[in-house]
């Protein structure tokens, strides 16, 4: 596996868009420090406004291609103050081809679903002013289809259940948004290739190979599922050596079960286990990826986004 040389460098946070300082204006600092082992990233922030949802923190990179961005995880903001310290190991930027040399950007983001906010940045390289077309590739906007509703099948939005507008009420009453898993299903099919990974194929399951976690994690986002699967170097270790993971559904009309399921390869059920007590492993009989003996599973609830153990 190659190794990533020896790179530091402290990267000063400023104020971007304004409105989103508590008192002074927001500031702070990121540092970047790689290795053999990867790179260990820390970030600490003053004078930042809490909102409702935590920050995200965003890598802005190119790559040989195109300009990447890679969401390294939420900010909580407590009193003005946040920090974190996340580490990506060697086979984690391999997978996304991320080079801590090709990092363009820093970002704090508050992110809608129609804006994105950019209260701080870090500029890599002062030759390279900030490029607003960054914003608009990380709003992802779709173009609506326009479909001619029948007149009888015409729901107000206002009079519509909550199911029906993307909502439901948690035991204290409060509205919360799901994930809208039919549009995370269309574009699973759109953007990666269907598969059958075992040798028992069951109707209640449905799976797609996944060979770019970039866009996949976009994807996630996209549709409203905000949990944090690739803050695990496992995974990552996974999709590295055996070209792929799974992303997949399963439904069942009987007991009204609806999961997400992502599938991390691995050698057998002592190799790899991402997650210790919320996997579960299943043998497969495909040959086509060398020692690799099955999947270990995880399933995420499409009704609140959270781990089932």
């Amino acid at each position: 596996m190659e190794q990533s040389s020896y790179y530091k460098k402290y990267i000063i946070l400023e104020e971007l868009d304004s409105g989103f300082g508590l008192q002074n204006l927001p500031e702070g600092f990121v540092r970047l420090e790689s290795g053999k082992d990867g790179i260990a990233l820390s970030l600490q922030i003053k004078h930042l406004r809490g909102g409702t949802s935590p920050y995200t923190i965003i890598i802005v990179y190119n790559t040989a291609k195109e300009t990447e961005i890679f969401r390294v995880g939420n900010l909580e903001v407590f009193n003005g103050m946040g920090g974190l310290r996340r580490n990506l190991d060697n086979s984690a930027m391999q997978a996304v081809g991320l080079k801590p040399e090709n990092i363009k950007y820093i970002i704090i983001a508050s992110e809608h679903r129609d804006r994105v906010f950019i209260p701080l940045i870090g500029i890599c390289s002062k030759t390279k002013p900030w490029d607003e077309t960054v914003r608009q590739k990380l709003l992802r906007k779709e173009k609506p289809i326009e479909t001619k509703p029948e007149k009888d099948n015409v729901i107000s939005l206002a009079k519509a259940e909550p199911a029906q507008r993307g909502e439901y009420r948690d035991n204290k009453g409060n509205v919360e948004n799901i994930v809208d898993d039919i549009k995370l299903e269309k574009k699973l099919k759109e953007t990666f290739e269907t598969i059958e990974p075992f040798s028992n194929p069951r109707h209640d399951y449905a799976w797609y190979r996944v060979n770019d976690i970039a866009k996949l994690s976009n994807l996630l986002f996209l549709c409203n599922m905000r949990v944090p699967l690739f803050a695990n170097p496992k995974i990552l270790v996974g999709l590295f050596k055996y070209r792929h993971i799974l992303a997949g559904f399963y439904r069942s009309a009987h007991n009204d079960m609806n999961y997400f399921v992502l599938g991390v390869p691995a050698k057998d059920d002592s190799d790899g286990k991402p997650f210790e007590n919320i996997c579960r492993w299943v043998e497969s009989q495909n040959k086509e990826y060398d020692d690799m003996k099955g999947y270990w599973l995880v399933y995420v609830n499409l009704k609140n986004g959270e781990f089932v153990k």
